[in-house]
C-alpha cells in the first residue's frame, strides 16, 4: 500500500515547505482518532471558531494536542519503517508530518466532515493507496531568498514591467493563479535568457501549488521585517 498525500498531487516526502503558512485539513467525525483529536480541538479557549465545524489553530498549539494526546503514536512514528507506514497513518501520523515539513507553517484550518461512508483508502492503478487531503490557502515568498543582491534588481524591474509590483513596493498580495497568469504573459512578449532566469525561478517554487491557488504574499525588500 502506498501513502498518499493530496497536497498538489505530490507525494509525502520528507522535503522540506518553506512556502505554507495556513493549511486546511479535514477530520471525520466517525473515526475515532478523528473524533478524539476534534475534541481536545474544539473544547481549547485558545483554539478559533471558524464556523459550527471549523477550527482555526497554530501549529504550535497543533504539536501540543499530539504530544498531551497522542505521544505514544508519535514515538511509533520513528520506529516504524516505511513499509509498514499504512498500518500506522492516520491522521496523527499525517498531521505531525505536516508539522515536520511545513517550517513557516503558522495555522490550521481543522473542518469536521459527518459523512459516515468516508474512506481515505483509494485504488490507483490497481494499487491501494491513503489518500490525506490537505489544501494550501495562504503562502509567501521572500525574493531575497531566490535570488542574490544582483538579481534582486532585476527581479524586481521585471514584476514592475509585468505589473505585479509598483515601483518601491516592498511587498504585495496576489492569488497564485493570477501571478502565475502575469508572468506566463509577460515571459511570452519577453522572450528573453535574463526574463526566463526570473521567470522560471518562480515557477519552479510555486507550481506544485498551482491546484490549490493559494493567496501568495510576495516580499521583496531586504530590510523587511514581514
Amino acid at each position: 500500500m502506498q501513502i498518499l498525500k493530496k497536497l498538489n498531487n505530490r507525494l509525502m516526502s520528507t522535503q522540506n515547505d518553506w512556502f505554507t503558512e495556513v493549511i486546511d485539513i479535514t477530520l471525520y467525525k466517525y473515526n475515532s482518532i478523528d473524533l478524539k483529536l476534534w475534541g481536545i480541538i474544539n473544547r481549547d479557549v485558545k483554539a478559533r471558531s471558524a464556523s459550527d465545524e471549523s477550527m482555526l489553530v497554530t501549529k504550535d498549539r497543533m504539536l501540543e494536542y499530539l504530544n498531551y494526546a497522542f505521544k505514544k503514536d508519535l514515538n511509533r512514528f520513528h520506529t516504524v519503517s516505511d513499509v509498514n507506514i499504512h498500518k500506522e497513518a492516520t491522521s496523527v501520523y499525517f498531521i505531525w508530518q505536516i508539522l515536520q515539513t511545513m517550517q513557516n507553517l503558522k495555522y490550521i484550518k481543522v473542518n469536521l466532515n459527518k459523512n459516515s461512508s468516508y474512506n481515505r483508502i483509494v485504488n490507483v492503478d490497481q494499487v491501494k493507496t491513503i489518500k490525506y487531503d490537505i489544501k494550501v490557502l495562504r503562502g509567501s515568498v521572500r525574493m531575497f531568498d531566490l535570488f542574490n543582491e544582483h538579481e534582486l534588481k532585476l527581479s524586481n524591474i521585471i514584476l514592475q514591467k509585468a505589473g505585479l509590483l509598483k515601483l518601491n513596493q516592498k511587498f504585495s498580495v496576489f492569488k497564485l493563479a493570477e501571478f502565475l497568469r502575469a508572468l506566463d504573459l509577460y515571459q511570452d512578449a519577453n522572450n528573453t535568457t535574463e526574463v526566463l532566469g526570473v521567470t522560471n525561478a518562480f515557477i519552479q517554487t510555486l507550481e506544485g501549488y498551482e491546484n490549490d491557488n493559494p493567496e501568495i504574499l510576495l516580499i521583496t525588500d531586504w530590510e523587511s521585517d514581514i
